[in-house]
């Protein structure tokens, strides 16, 4: 833990650098997690173009990564030597940035495969135990955090896409240079970084409770694990689904279209750097509710009346309404569970990795059959039911603490 951080009343009672040398390392670590993905999705174009990639294929590679990022959650809540989030970023960290790069920078599709199944794995182990290394900052100092750290995230997608972007526009032969050189500065940094929170006595902890039994009760695990799925679904398809909509069943320009893409995301991120200012003035389930309920009707009026500039108000509002559902359900759960967090964090990631995996699938078939105005309602119906189901969070939440 972090200690003499803390006042009684849980605020801090002077500036502790052990405390903000772990905050430090968590910011980076989000900051490259969001890095390398804002690079992947830059250059899914030129990856299949280059390795002459069909959208079928590229679809099974991203399930790869998904399945094997499962894997890793799973092997996080069941085998012990999994279960220390410090080892898993000092070794998972590296690995996650080298094996991104090369399935960024190699000319060799079985590689690629390759690749991407060893860095869903690293993915799995990195993402689980950032959080959980968020959720005990959380706990060690007294303050609310998770928003920013997952702003930092998002802040790293947004200069990722750009820095590629950037370089294949004006200097296209040091691209792989450069994402190779971010691989190794980040790969290192995480491997040599030692701020970080120290976790509980691991004798005494598991002595007390066998590595079988989960701290929350398995109802408060569902519970938060179906509000995150429902938000990473929502999210994911508003991404994958909205300048579609907006070009084929709007009409507007492709390049018209995707600047719905980019005010959601610059929405998210913007709520997310306020996002903990605003827990410490707002209580969180009134946080998400409120937000989602006033951006669900929004949505629903714009798709019915098909109005673009309607149409993008609605997309930066739920951007808003959105940003902080991931680390606002992070947050809960790991304060609930008590200092030792990763094993249930690692639970709920896992049903937002669910969510992200099915999620595109699942709107593809919906937009085929039933058309991209009934597809966009539905996620209209996804965002609706998270902000009415977020009005019982504290019920889950103070269960879990009390168990």
């Amino acid at each position: 833990m972090i200690p003499g951080s803390q006042n009684t009343d849980g605020r801090d009672a002077r500036p502790d650098p052990l405390a903000a040398a772990a905050r430090r390392s968590i910011l980076a670590g989000f900051l490259g997690l969001g890095l390398f993905m804002g690079m992947w999705g830059a250059l899914v174009p030129a990856r299949s173009a280059d390795l002459g990639l069909s959208e079928l294929m590229i679809a099974g590679f991203l399930l790869l990564i998904g399945i094997s990022l499962c894997a890793a959650i799973f092997m996080v809540t069941r085998f012990r030597p999994f279960q220390d989030p410090v080892r898993l970023i000092r070794y998972a960290g590296p690995a996650y940035a080298i094996g991104f790069a090369l399935c960024l920078t190699t000319g060799s599709p079985p590689l690629f495969f390759l690749c991407g199944i060893f860095t869903g794995f690293a993915a799995g182990f990195v993402d689980t135990a950032l959080n959980s290394q968020a959720s005990q900052w959380e706990q060690a100092t007294g303050r609310r955090a998770m928003s920013f750290f997952h702003a930092l995230f998002s802040l790293g997608v947004l200069i990722g896409a750009g820095l590629v972007t950037i370089l294949m526009a004006h200097d296209p032969e040091r691209l792989d240079a450069g994402i190779l050189g971010c691989a190794v500065i980040y790969g290192g940094f995480m491997a040599v970084r030692r701020g970080w929170v120290a976790i509980a006595d691991a004798t005494v902890d598991e002595a007390a409770q066998p590595t079988a039994d989960f701290r929350l009760p398995h109802g408060v695990i569902i519970f938060l694990g179906l509000a995150i799925l429902l938000a990473t679904l929502t999210e994911g398809g508003i991404i994958d689904w909205s300048a579609l909509h907006l070009h084929r069943a709007v009409g507007l320009p492709v390049a018209d279209a995707g600047h719905a893409v980019l005010w959601f995301s610059v929405a998210m991120t913007i709520i997310r750097l306020t996002g903990d200012w605003l827990t410490a003035r707002i209580r969180p389930h009134l946080l998400l509710a409120v937000p989602l309920i006033i951006a669900a009707g929004l949505l629903m009026v714009a798709v019915t009346t098909a109005l673009v500039p309607l149409l993008m108000t609605a997309y930066v509002v739920m951007g808003l309404a959105l940003g902080n559902a991931f680390p606002i359900i992070i947050s809960e759960a790991g304060r609930a569970a008590g200092d030792r967090p990763l094993r249930e964090i690692s639970i709920i990631v896992g049903f937002a990795y669910v969510g992200l995996i099915s999620g595109p699938a699942l709107f593809g078939v919906t937009a085929h059959f039933i058309g991209l105005d009934a597809t966009l309602l539905l996620l209209d119906g996804l965002a609706l039911a998270l902000g009415l189901a977020s009005f019982a969070m504290p019920r889950f939440a103070g269960r879990g603490m009390a168990s």
